[in-house]
């Protein structure tokens, strides 16, 4: 029996949970960061260290929403050839979660709970494409609906079982949750029956208006998906072409007024200008750290970089859970350096890559949920 066959005897039967980042899409949605990598600068620090410059914050979450944010909104009906590889590792990892899932016996629920720092929208799509050969399976997003659907955090507590036609039986169903910890691009906020709520559609119309701003202030700067800002002196020279530039002062304060509307939560020190987003977010981050006091949980991590204040603080937290088990598939050799070091003292992860020595890799997570090849465990 190989070690990765180990791994799924060790969770059958659990709490299982995935903790999902950025990395995960990282094939066709590049993270902003700067510098080497292990000594680079994510877009979260810049932003603190640029803190008191209104151009210079500006201008970083131009950076970011060209190269982060634009293109997540994803769908089945239209998806870029670019991006057809990611959705079928998202497809393959829900297929192998449904799987995971059956294994239960009913003294357990057959629910696999996602939590996602992701604003894509890469989870619903292969949702939606994998329900239609899947009908036996559940999906839940969080909104409930016909022609509006709203989000909430209520929304998620159901289990739900199959009779048959003649009510003869009843067997619960598998079921995911996808929980968005950061917010959507598929959210958009709504005035109904005198409360404000979200509602989730695949027509965001304020994204389109921002991505034409955001055009035209990449074309005045001569910034395309080929330019390389490698350095802090970089962004000075850029902002120095901003300060000699009155208009596209006024056109990048345009733009970061229409991003702020948008219902995600910015890479920064967690400052909202939403509250219908900000009770959103507290919500969803305390049903996460529900799910990590639960007995027997085994929480699987990937694309995550564990620089989230707010879960890192709830990971820490976890300790007092002595039957929780975490597993991470590591980017680099230098995260789970900084990984170690961050929970050092709180509690314990272990470390899973292939036999070659892949790291970060979408198929690596996959074919150890699939029991195919021995996993190096650390």
């Amino acid at each position: 029996m190989n070690s990765s066959q180990k791994f799924l005897d060790e969770i059958e039967g659990k709490n299982i949970d995935f903790l999902i980042g950025a990395g995960a899409s990282s094939e066709y949605i590049s993270t902003l960061s700067i510098g080497e990598r292990g000594n680079e600068h994510s877009i979260e620090d810049l932003l603190t260290d640029y803190n008191s410059q209104e151009n210079a914050q500006a201008f970083l979450k131009l950076l970011f929403f060209d190269s982060s944010v634009k293109r997540g909104l994803i769908s089945t009906d239209n998806i870029p050839e670019e991006a057809k590889n990611t959705l079928e590792s998202y497809k393959k990892l829900i297929e192998n979660m449904l799987i995971l899932s059956r294994h239960n016996g009913f003294e357990r629920p057959k629910r696999t709970n996602v939590f996602t720092t992701n604003y894509d929208t890469f989870f619903e799509a292969a949702f939606d494409d994998i329900a239609l050969d899947h009908p036996l399976a559940v999906f839940n997003d969080g909104s409930r609906g016909f022609f509006t659907r709203e989000v909430s955090y209520e929304n998620y507590y159901f289990n739900v079982t199959h009779s048959g036609s003649i009510d003869t039986f009843r067997r619960e169903i598998p079921s995911v949750n996808l929980y968005k910890l950061h917010g959507s691009l598929s959210w958009s906020k709504r005035e109904l029956k005198d409360k404000e709520i979200i509602t989730s559609s695949l027509e965001n119309k304020l994204l389109m208006e921002i991505t034409k701003e955001s055009d035209s202030c990449c074309n005045t700067l001569g910034l395309g998906r080929e330019t390389k800002i490698n350095s802090k002196e970089d962004i000075q020279n850029y902002l120095k072409l901003i300060d000699k530039n009155s208009n596209l002062k006024q056109n990048l304060q345009e733009f970061e007024s229409m991003y702020s509307k948008l219902l995600i939560v910015s890479p920064t020190k967690r400052k909202f200008q939403e509250t219908v987003l900000q009770k959103q977010y507290y919500q969803l981050l305390r049903e996460f750290e529900n799910e990590l006091q639960k007995a027997n949980t085994v929480l699987i991590c990937f694309g995550f970089s564990f620089k989230d204040e707010h879960i890192l603080e709830l990971l820490k937290r976890s300790i007092s859970n002595p039957s929780l088990q975490i597993f991470v598939i590591p980017y680099s050799e230098s995260d789970i350096e900084y990984i170690n070091s961050v929970l050092k003292g709180y509690t314990e992860v272990t470390f899973l890559k292939s036999p070659k020595g892949e790291l970060g890799n979408f198929s690596v997570l996959n074919k150890f949920l699939e029991g195919v090849y021995d996993i190096e465990i650390r």
